[in-house]
C-alpha cells in the first residue's frame, strides 16, 4: 500500500513515542555538533541549499535567526552539512540531512552512530512523502515510525493570485486592496535599501510598542527581525516596504527555501490602515524573481486565529512536515 502524506500520525506529544529505542551502527564516524551562530554564515551559504525542500525554517535567516530557540546545531558528515533542530515545542532534536544526496544512507550511518555514542534514538525531520519513500528506497528492511502535527504543516499559494488577488476566494482581499490604494493612491512598494531598513527599524518598534505585552515569542520574533535588517544581502533576503512619501505602512521579506518557494518570513503592517496587508502581500510577489511560482506563508503553529487567517489565503497545498524515527532492521527475506 502506498503512503501519502495524509496518512501521517498525528501525535500530541511526539517525545512519548521516540523516547526509546537506541539503534546499533556498524560506523564509527559520530557527527560533531556545534551550535549554530554567524560564523556559520558562508558554510550555510554554500551548503543549505542542498538542505531545503519548502520547509518554511530552511532559510538562512530563520536558520541563524531562530537557532537559539529552536536549539539549531550544526554538523558535517560525508563532507555534507547537517543540522539538528527541534523547531517546535515539546519534540525531540531531529536531524535534517540532504536525502537527495548519493551520501545519504552514509549520512544516516554516521547520524546513528552519533546517536549510538549519546544512547538517544535516530529521529530524522522533513516532508512527510519524500522522506519516507527516500528513507524506504534507501534502506528498505529498517522499519520506521512518523509523526506529526497539522500545526507544523506550510500553506503554500499559487503566486499569481496572491500577485492578483484573483479569484472568487480572494474576493475579499482583492476588495480591501482597492480601498487601501483608494485611500492612498501614491503609495507604493519599495525595495529595501539601507536607508529604508532604518525607517523600518522605527515602524517595527512602534508596531511591537502599540501591540501590547511582549510575549517571549514576539521577543524572539523581534531579535530575528533585527538580526535579519543587519545582514540582509548576506542572508540573501527580498523585500521592501508599502510606501507614501516618508510615510511607512508596512513591510515585509523572505527568501528562497528551494522548490521554486518564496517564504514569506515576516509581513508586518499598519493594523489601523485598511487593506496594507493585502496590499502588502500582493506588491511582494510583483517584485519576485520570475523562477518563483509559489508562495510558502508559514505554518499556524496550532494558534486559531493564525489558522483562519491562512486558510482566507486558499492554500493550494501543505508542506507537511513530520519526525521520523528508526527502528531496527527486520530480517531480509531469504
Amino acid at each position: 500500500m502506498l503512503v501519502t502524506e495524509r496518512e501521517t500520525i498525528i501525535a500530541s506529544d511526539p517525545n512519548s513515542i521516540f523516547s526509546t529505542e537506541i539503534i546499533k551502527s556498524n560506523h564509527d564516524m559520530p557527527i560533531e555538533l556545534k551550535p549554530v551562530t554567524l560564523n556559520e554564515l558562508p558554510l550555510l551559504q554554500e551548503q543549505l541549499p542542498k538542505l531545503q525542500n519548502g520547509d518554511c525554517n530552511l532559510s538562512i535567516a530563520s536558520v541563524i535567526g531562530r537557532a537559539k530557540e529552536y536549539n539549531i546545531k550544526w554538523g558535517i558528515s560525508q563532507g555534507e552539512l547537517v543540522l539538528n533542530w527541534a523547531p517546535y515545542p515539546d519534540i525531540p532534536p531531529a536531524y535534517v540531512i540532504p536525502l537527495r544526496s548519493e551520501n545519504a544512507l552514509a549520512i544516516i550511518e554516521d547520524i546513528a552512530s552519533e546517536c549510538q555514542c549519546c544512547k538517544e534514538p535516530v529521529i530524522l525531520f522533513g516532508r512527510f512523502t519524500y522522506m519516507t519513500e527516500r528513507i524506504s528506497e534507501l534502506m528498505r528492511y529498517r522499519n520506521f515510525i512518523t509523526v506529526s502535527s497539522n500545526s507544523w504543516w506550510d500553506y503554500v499559494y499559487e503566486r499569481d493570485k496572491i500577485e492578483n488577488l484573483e479569484g472568487r476566494e480572494l474576493h475579499g482581499k482583492r476588495n480591501f486592496n482597492k480601498r487601501f490604494y483608494k485611500a492612498y493612491p501614491n503609495a507604493q512598494f519599495v525595495s529595501f535599501t539601507p536607508e529604508l531598513i532604518e525607517k523600518a527599524r522605527v515602524f517595527l518598534k512602534n508596531w511591537y510598542a502599540n501591540y501590547g505585552e511582549m510575549t517571549k515569542s514576539l521577543e524572539a520574533e523581534r531579535d530575528a527581525i533585527e538580526l535579519a535588517f543587519d545582514h540582509f544581502e548576506e542572508f540573501r533576503l527580498i523585500g521592501g516596504a508599502l510606501m507614501d512619501g516618508d510615510n511607512m505602512y508596512g513591510f515585509t521579506y523572505g527568501s528562497d527555501v528551494g522548490e521554486n518557494i518564496f517564504s514569506v518570513h515576516i509581513e508586518k503592517a499598519d493594523r489601523t490602515v485598511t487593506g496594507a496587508y493585502p496590499a502588502l502581500a500582493s506588491a511582494l510577489c510583483k517584485t519576485l524573481p520570475e523562477r518563483f511560482t509559489q508562495i510558502n506563508r508559514e505554518e499556524d503553529l496550532g494558534i486559531p486565529g493564525l489558522r483562519k487567517a491562512k486558510e482566507d489565503w486558499a492554500p493550494s497545498t501543505m508542506i507537511r512536515k513530520t519526525l521520523l524515527k528508526l527502528q531496527r532492521a527486520i530480517p531480509e527475506p531469504i
